[in-house]
């Protein structure tokens, strides 16, 4: 394959390609028709860059896939760059330091941010071309399948709660507040998750994520949204009709880009792809903005957060029910391998009312559960014995309600020290960051310390983001909230309604890993000195595993955090469980 796009290169005049993971709607899933990436490099995480020139190729990925990559890239030539590691360079970096005077280097422009491509831009030499290499990718992968478009359902107002003419009232109101004043306007949206929550639509067009492919122009008095319109149901039609949307081909939008004319267009560099505002900022009318101060999507409303409430509560019997079965199969030592494993929750879900799961289930044993994002693969699974640790990653897309995600760390059987010891640290990051009160507008960048406090005290690191949003029936990562310790110029504040993973790990190569998440909802606390308080309540309701916690590592407040999240399961999962896992639940949960 290697020579095929070097060949391809050459022809085209091109000394350096590169190769991202994201469609033309910077989506993180995406679509197998977009896996260019992934064909080329013979890597299959859902992040990284692949660079082809004369001297060699390289691949780019981050922290929860260099064990995944090291392995997958093995005998390809590939060269692995591990993304914030010391001393290694960051893509822009190398590319500065190795793309030379007069050369030319190629990206689909569809599939990088407009922000990225400025930076890349500012890094190389001005005689540097930068060339759109899209027909050179669908040259050399002559063979990718078809875009597909799956039926486009309306999300009732009775799940959504807001209608679209409202929703698009406020993001009028919010242009008007925050960006244009006077004059005219268009608002170019490419965000899928946006436009589905915007327009209370919902698809299966990506694995995983119920979006359809689509874009939005908005003016001060019109909406157009661009959409494969034998998709949408007559429901849905007749909906955005009302609405006063005007509905055109998903394949009209960027020819029509060219009739846009207004004084300002709008469009976040972070969310769209570059070939957007390229085109209006070299006619002086592009004007940046973000996405998530016009549509407010992160802040759930009081009918989303009863809509993930009851989720979450379907998704608590389920685990239950799970984790049971799985400590009944360890202790008859009959665990089938973690690919069969994953099949098991999945289809206890499937069963459960859930419509899809949220994402591929990470079921991982062993030196796999030190792998961050793990794949078991049918044939190659590992099969568990009755001890140590079996890590579950896995959530659910409930139809209209909501999406969950959990982590579970599970003992099979016997445990060492350093077993219970790891689980019990993650363990206090978690209550930690679970107990926070904080004031309202804080990023995630000053609550991150309460989860890695913990790990850092113990000599343990956490290697990936301690939490990520999660979207009402849209995407497991909802990206406008993280916490991190690193901030980010597009990341939302904290204010009541905003839900957030809670999910510190421990990682030990080649022994195991220890992860513990739970979906955190943002509430209202009381008032210091007349400022807003904020605080988390758990929207996930699974208890931890009882096997596993050494209590004489938790202080008395962790103690107390921890019998109050066990009271909680007690009062709202215990009446929904059958009588046999009623009594399993009492064995497994301590309550004083």
């Amino acid at each position: 394959m290697t020579d095929k796009i070097r060949s391809a290169m050459e022809k085209h005049g091109i000394d350096h390609l590169a190769v991202f993971t994201e469609d033309a709607h910077l989506s993180e899933y995406t679509g197998e028709c977009d896996g260019y990436r992934k064909k080329l490099s013979g890597f299959t995480g859902s992040a990284g860059i692949y660079l082809v020139s004369e001297s060699g190729t390289l691949l780019w990925t981050d922290s929860r896939y260099y064990i995944q990559a090291a392995k997958e890239l093995e005998k390809s030539g590939t060269v692995l760059m591990k993304q914030g590691m010391a001393g290694v360079l960051s893509f822009e970096e190398y590319l500065r330091e190795h793309v030379w005077d007069g050369q030319v280097i190629a990206f689909d422009l569809k599939t990088l941010s407009y922000d990225r491509y400025m930076k890349i831009r500012e890094k190389l030499p001005e005689s540097v071309q930068i060339v759109d290499g899209a027909a050179v990718l669908r040259e050399v992968c002559d063979d990718m399948p078809k875009r597909v478009f799956n039926t486009v359902q309306m999300m009732p107002e009775s799940f959504s709660g807001k209608s679209t003419e409202k929703k698009l009232a406020d993001v009028r109101n919010n242009i008007k507040r925050s960006y244009v004043r006077d004059g005219s306007y268009t608002y170019i949206v490419s965000d899928l998750a946006s436009i589905m929550w915007l327009f209370n639509l919902r698809g299966s067009d990506i694995a995983y994520v119920p979006v359809a492919y689509s874009y939005a122009k908005i003016t001060e008095y019109t909406a157009v949204l661009y959409i494969n319109r034998k998709s949408l149901t007559d429901e849905a039609a007749h909906m955005l009709e009302d609405a006063g949307v005007t509905v055109k081909e998903y394949s009209l939008f960027y020819r029509e880009l060219e009739d846009t004319a207004t004084d300002v267009v709008l469009a976040d560099r972070y969310k769209n792809n570059s070939l957007i505002p390229l085109k209006f900022d070299s006619a002086g009318i592009y004007k940046e903005c973000l996405d998530q101060k016009i549509i407010k999507k992160a802040v759930k409303n009081q009918t989303e957060i009863k809509g993930m409430t009851d989720c979450h509560l379907k998704d608590a019997v389920i685990m239950c029910r799970f984790i049971k079965r799985i400590k009944d199969l360890a202790a008859s030592d009959e665990l089938p391998d973690e690919y069969e494993i994953g099949e098991i929750l999945d289809g206890m879900r499937l069963e459960g009312g859930c419509e899809s799961p949220a994402f591929s289930t990470i079921c991982a044993y062993g030196p796999n559960s030190a792998v961050v994002h793990y794949r078991a693969d049918k044939g190659s699974a590992l099969k568990p014995e009755p001890k140590g640790f079996l890590l579950v990653d896995s959530g659910g897309q409930y139809s209209m309600e909501g999406t969950t995600d959990i982590t579970r760390t599970i003992s099979l059987g016997e445990l060492n020290e350093l077993e219970k010891k790891v689980y019990t640290t993650v363990l206090k990051g978690n209550l930690r960051l679970m107990d926070m009160i904080f004031p309202e507008g804080f990023k995630g960048v000053l609550l991150d310390q309460a989860a890695e406090a913990p790990l850092w005290e113990e000599g343990f690191f956490c290697g990936h983001g301690i939490g990520h949003g999660v979207g009402h029936f849209l995407s497991v990562h909802e990206s406008e909230t993280r916490i991190s310790r690193s901030s980010s110029q597009c990341e939302s504040e904290f204010h009541p309604g905003v839900t957030v993973s809670d999910e510190p790990g421990v990682y030990l190569e080649g022994q195991f890993g220890v992860r513990l998440e739970n979906i955190l909802l943002t509430q209202p606390a009381e008032s210091i000195d007349s400022n807003r308080m904020c605080r988390f309540v758990p929207l996930t309701l699974v208890p931890f595993d009882r096997e596993a916690i050494d209590h004489s590592l938790l202080d008395d407040k962790e103690e107390r955090i921890l019998a109050a999240y066990n009271e909680l399961i007690m009062d709202k999962v215990f009446p929904l469980l059958d009588e046999e896992h009623k009594a399993w639940l009492k064995e497994n949960i301590d309550i004083k």
